[in-house]
């Protein structure tokens, strides 16, 4: 045997001795073991901790990865794949053989990928703790503070009771009734971090049953951080010890909130203003962390303790939250967490539990799940919630991930827990959680409040003479000055004004929670709120020009852009919008050409489109080509035309051009592409209605023979050639073009046209504008399919003007839902 190979074997011994409690393994490692000599001089790789550590974080990541794929339709998440690679990986399925524990998963390795992934833990419960706003507190309602207080005080006081009985019945060891006392507190938990990952995964974070669940998750986590740390503080040998470390892990908290917290801000203020506004001091904040977390152990506590606490007193949000999100959520969630959630299946072994106590103890931690399943959904029935939105967040409730994961290992090393109950206290968590996450998805459909059959349209508003109401979707400042100019060309007047509500949609990055809510109630160190600020300026000063004939509210949105179109769809559900205009996925160079593509964005138009509750717009923004992105530079669209093939969309963009042609400085031209088999129809046609597109053209060719600025074409093709020649000859002629998003597709004008299209939310037409050869801003406009609504005359407008009310403000404007008058020169 060579040298090497001798020094391989006897690399590490192993053996049992005396500890504090129990016989502990001890380990006897070799020095120099960390890098292999290599295969070429006979050496084998994994008997050195770098190659195992590599081999095992690999395997691990790579098996839940492809785990997390095939559970993907059961909508399950990333922590039960990663506990389930855990469990293939481990003594309970291909650890069976000994020779490959030997060889992945030895007893110094699994020391180096436990320590390698704690690191990664702390720092992943550090980011937890950045997405928590403090002030969340303050704003939870009586309702989920009910609704939390009974999901964890039914479930712990329910369950130590059933603990009594049984003790006293069965007569359980005192360790067994130890370890079942144990399992009812993890049992309680609802951790708030981990609700949000669980709503943002469903995509229901920002849906009314995810705001209710984020409030009732952090009253819930709030009472088992309490019990968790008086369990760890006051179960110690002497009592002394017990206040002593109390007292320090309480002084660990106050320099948290008042010596580091005060100093990581003045820090990033400092360079804010020094550097850039968007960066921040990383490497200072990562020294603060480590120092905190040191302490943390230094105390008897986890360093994730104090990395979360650490987390929670900074602030939510950019710069601090999203910056530190970006630089680290790779390393310490992608990474690293992935090997320490593993090491909860890798130290679960099916094997090892013994018949004697199992079904006790497993009786008893599903009794918990139902006591705390039971709690949640009668103290949401009690509180008038709709039975299914009860269950549903019963069930979400009964979720758990991480946090409780990293409790349940503690408390084992801690020998809190034994194996058995550890075992059984990780299958039950995976089971409740998968089961819980699969029946919210089945129960509740945070759509079905803005989904009717019938919808709100622009037609139908013009035919009812009622009050206009259009919710525009902004993204950032750049889009403000195409938006006003649309209103303006929309033409909001002292007998047919406009009620516009602006929302602000902001990608949810470095919080946790989501946000709606009006402008002027966001919190003002939010810097959100000084982007939203910019925005709001733009619309008021055009709300300013038009007193009395154009009211407007201002909203944020702060939500994944995977489920932020809820919020569009609610907000334009409450405020009883006809259209909602949103921004197109793609923006234009000054040349024409396009300069960047968000695939995000289209998504959130795709989710509009399909479940908006009324009329839906697509803008296609120009406005760089044309040079103007200020408000203050804007200048009036003065040629507007509107495209007419047939259809209910290209009537409801027709509605939307009736308006425009009430301004008396805008040109209308109405395009009507007519093919020639449908000139006989003209005599043939019978009565016609005014729901009807014929009624529709007949009202826009009186205008044009009355209106010197309106004017009607119509233009006989043959087929979809002649229809794309006709279009591509509209140049520059026109500052805007309104279409609509389907056609008949049978249609002869389209023939050849519908085999092939790059972005099928435009249409056809609307697919052909969104090249570089024009030049034009274009919306696009779909009418949803459904029936007439049936509106209520609350914001019907007077058939002839009264007399005798104030000439700036009309008298159909609704107080009650907040509109009030602007004066810049005060709020600047």
């Amino acid at each position: 045997m060579s040298r090497v190979d001798l020094d391989e074997v006897n690399s590490m011994q192993r053996g049992k001795v005396h500890g504090p409690f129990f016989f502990e393994n001890l380990v006897c490692q070799t020095n120099h073991k960390l890098t292999s000599k290599g295969v070429f001089l006979g050496s084998d790789p994994l008997k050195y901790s770098m190659p195992l550590l590599l081999l095992q974080m690999a395997a691990i990541i790579i098996t839940s990865r492809l785990l997390f794929r095939l559970l993907k339709p059961l909508k399950q998440g990333m922590i039960s794949a990663q506990v389930l690679a855990g469990i293939i990986l481990g003594p309970s399925l291909l650890g069976q053989s000994k020779s490959y524990m030997e060889m992945f998963l030895p007893i110094s390795g699994k020391l180096t990928l436990q320590t390698v992934s704690n690191v990664g833990f702390f720092m992943h419960l550090f980011l937890l703790g950045l997405r928590i706003d403090a002030s969340i507190l303050r704003k939870v309602g009586s309702k989920a503070l009910l609704i939390g207080i009974a999901s964890y005080a039914f479930p712990f006081s329910l369950g130590n009771l059933t603990v009594l009985f049984l003790k006293n019945t069965y007569k359980l060891p005192p360790d067994v009734a130890h370890c079942i006392t144990t399992t009812i507190s993890l049992g309680a938990m609802t951790s708030f971090p981990v609700t949000t990952t669980v709503l943002a995964e469903l995509n229901i974070l920002n849906s009314d049953l995810g705001r209710l669940a984020t409030n009732c998750s952090i009253v819930c986590e709030a009472f088992s951080w309490v019990v968790a740390l008086v369990f760890r503080m006051f179960l110690r040998d002497g009592t002394l010890a017990s206040v002593w470390s109390f007292f320090w892990v309480t002084a660990l908290l106050l320099s948290i909130f008042f010596i580091c917290r005060p100093l990581i801000i003045w820090l990033t203020e400092r360079r804010s203003v020094s550097i850039d506004k968007d960066d921040i001091p990383f490497f200072p904040i990562i020294m603060v962390l480590l120092i905190i977390s040191l302490v943390s152990e230094v105390l008897g506590v986890h360093a994730a303790f104090g990395a979360f606490w650490l987390g929670v007193s900074l602030p939510d949000g950019p710069p601090l939250g999203t910056g530190l999100t970006t630089k680290l959520e790779m390393f310490a969630s992608s990474l690293m967490l992935p090997c320490f959630i593993a090491i909860s299946g890798l130290q679960t072994n099916f094997f090892v539990i013994e018949q004697s106590h199992a079904k006790i103890i497993e009786a008893v931690i599903l009794i918990t799940y139902t006591y705390k399943f039971a709690g949640t959904a009668a103290a949401s029935v009690y509180c008038n919630i709709q039975v299914g939105d009860s269950l549903s967040l019963a069930f979400l409730m009964c979720c758990q991930g991480v946090i409780e994961i990293y409790t349940s290992v503690m408390w084992r090393d801690e020998k809190v827990l034994n194996t058995e109950c550890f075992n059984l206290i990780i299958i039950t968590l995976l089971l409740v959680t998968g089961i819980s996450r699969f029946l919210v998805v089945c129960l509740y459909d945070p759509s079905k409040r803005y989904r009717s059959k019938s919808k709100r349209t622009i037609l139908n508003t013009r035919q009812r003479n009622l009050q206009f109401r259009l919710l525009l979707c902004v993204y950032n400042v750049e889009n403000v000055p195409s938006m006003v100019n649309l209103l303006e060309a929309a033409y909001p007047s002292r007998f047919s004004p406009i009620s516009v509500f602006t929302l602000h949609l902001v990608e949810l990055k470095g919080r946790a929670h989501a946000v709606l809510m009006p402008h002027h109630l966001m919190n003002k160190l939010d810097p959100n709120t000084a982007q939203s600020t910019q925005i709001v300026n733009g619309f008021q000063r055009f709300e300013q020009q038009h007193q009395g004939t154009l009211m407007a509210q201002h909203f944020t949105a702060a939500a994944p852009f995977s489920s932020i179109n809820d919020d569009i769809c609610t907000l334009a559900l409450d405020k009883k919008a006809a259209l909602i205009v949103i921004p197109f996925h793609k923006q234009y160079a000054i040349d024409g050409n396009v300069d960047h593509v968000n695939s995000a964005i289209r998504s959130i138009n795709l989710n509009v489109l399909d479940k908006a509750p009324c009329s839906v717009g697509i803008f296609i923004d120009r406005g760089e080509t044309e040079g103007r992105r200020s408000v203050l530079m804007s200048h009036t669209w003065r040629n507007v035309a509107v495209i007419f093939i047939e259809g209910r969309d290209d009537a409801e963009a027709l509605a939307f051009c009736m308006r425009i042609t009430e301004h008396p400085e805008v040109s209308v031209t109405m395009i009507h592409f007519r093919h020639k088999s449908s000139l006989h129809l003209d005599q043939q046609a019978g009565e016609e209605n005014e729901f009807s597109e014929a009624h529709l053209i007949n009202d826009f060719k009186s205008f044009a023979l009355n209106k010197p600025k309106i004017h009607y074409k119509e233009e006989i093709v043959r087929d979809g050639v002649q229809t794309t020649q006709v279009i591509s000859g509209l140049g520059d002629t026109y500052d805007m073009v309104v279409v609509g998003r389907d056609h008949d597709l049978d249609s002869s004008v389209l023939y050849g046209l519908t085999d092939w299209s790059e972005c099928p939310e435009l249409g056809v037409i609307g697919d052909m504008f969104a090249s570089s050869d024009f030049h034009f801003s274009v919306l696009v406009v779909h009418q949803q399919e459904g029936e007439s609504l049936g509106m209520d005359d609350s914001y019907k407008l007077p058939d002839s003007p009264p007399r005798t009310v104030d000439p700036r403000v009309h008298p159909r404007f609704s107080v009650e839902e907040g509109f009030t008058s602007i004066d810049l020169h005060n709020n600047r």
